[in-house]
């Protein structure tokens, strides 16, 4: 059951009664994608300067074969020094006991939520599950971790078959839309990682784009992308920020692309990001934009109202392709590769 007010509370099936466990910032009601509105989210009076964690809530409990009892509950790590959690709602477990008289209580008797818990007596742990993520495109099919914000993953837009070792993307509508942009994401799950791809791209019209960036919903993102440029007459190199619905052109002169390919790489860093280009694969990188505040594309950086918060899906990776023109073009893209420090 979620208080909102930072507590979390837990039934206790032996006597009906509830203990609390605190560490957290704020939480938004499942009623709602956004808290604006919502007396029950963002009480960020509840804030613990003292705990990594935050947003700990919605728990479940379970009990082991060897009848020791944990809770796994949903909870957010935000950025240090701050409030803005960019890898959404995380899950967590915590080590439970019953107290003499009935209550269920966390081990150590304290309500505050931890990092790090005791392993299980008589489970075996597997081994920590890698979150990098690569593709090389040489399969039939792409990788399941790619999730398409805003509409379904169909051959007609996207697909490894017209291209064998490539996926192949067809631009469609803004990314500022929220009916169909052709976007391939995964989800960030670190704040440390560095995220490549190699796209090559042949606009003929200003209004077809195609690249990479860190996308939160349609108001929030950050894109580096090859487009059409009217004034030499060929493909230019740019970086597009949105922020709370705001565009922003990021280079004050763009990078040509003769050969219509390139590789481009952003390293995020604790809500920095930067970003380099390269035009042959063994070529040297060259900064296309730094030290960009990406802090924002997170749950309580999109709403742009003070005390709000957004919602809790956290921040993506992406390659994409946009054309806002005749709907015709098309990107190609050799690999992505997202790995975590």
């Amino acid at each position: 059951m979620d208080h909102g007010e930072g507590t979390v509370c837990l039934w206790a099936p032996k006597k009906r009664m509830f203990q609390s466990m605190r560490g957290r910032s704020s939480v938004s009601s499942p009623r709602h994608l956004f808290s604006l509105g919502d007396p029950d989210a963002g009480h960020f009076e509840m804030y613990n300067p003292t705990s990594k964690m935050q947003k700990a809530g919605h728990g479940s409990l379970v009990q082991t074969h060897t009848g020791e009892w944990y809770i796994a509950h949903l909870m957010s790590r935000p950025l240090e020094g701050t409030l803005l959690n960019p890898l959404g709602r995380e899950t967590s477990i915590q080590k439970m006991k019953w107290s003499q008289d009935g209550w269920l209580e966390m081990e150590d008797g304290s309500n505050l939520a931890k990092m790090e818990v005791k392993g299980m007596e008589g489970v075996q742990l597997s081994s920590p599950a890698s979150h990098d993520v690569f593709d090389h495109f040489d399969d039939a099919t792409y990788s399941v971790q790619f999730m398409t914000p805003y509409r379904n993953q169909e051959a007609g837009w996207v697909n490894t078959m017209e291209r064998p070792g490539y996926l192949r993307i067809y631009g469609e509508n803004s990314l500022f839309s929220q009916v169909n942009p052709a976007l391939m994401a995964t989800r960030a799950t670190s704040f440390h990682y560095e995220f490549q791809t190699r796209v090559q791209f042949a606009p003929d019209h200003y209004s077809e784009t195609a690249g990479m960036g860190l996308y939160y919903d349609s108001n929030n993102w950050l894109y580096a992308h090859l487009t059409y440029s009217e004034l030499s007459h060929g493909t230019v190199l740019n970086v597009l920020q949105a922020k709370l619905g705001n565009r922003n052109e990021l280079l004050q002169e763009t990078i040509p692309v003769p050969e219509n390919v390139i590789d481009l790489k952003l390293i995020y860093n604790s809500g920095v990001a930067d970003i380099f280009y390269r035009m042959e694969p063994d070529g040297s990188w060259e900064v296309l934009a730094n030290m960009v505040d990406a802090s924002y594309l997170s749950d309580e950086g999109v709403n742009g109202q003070p005390g709000e918060i957004g919602g809790f899906t956290g921040l993506f990776n992406f390659i994409g392709s946009v054309d806002a023109h005749q709907h015709d073009s098309y990107a190609d893209f050799d690999f992505y590769s997202v790995k975590n420090d």
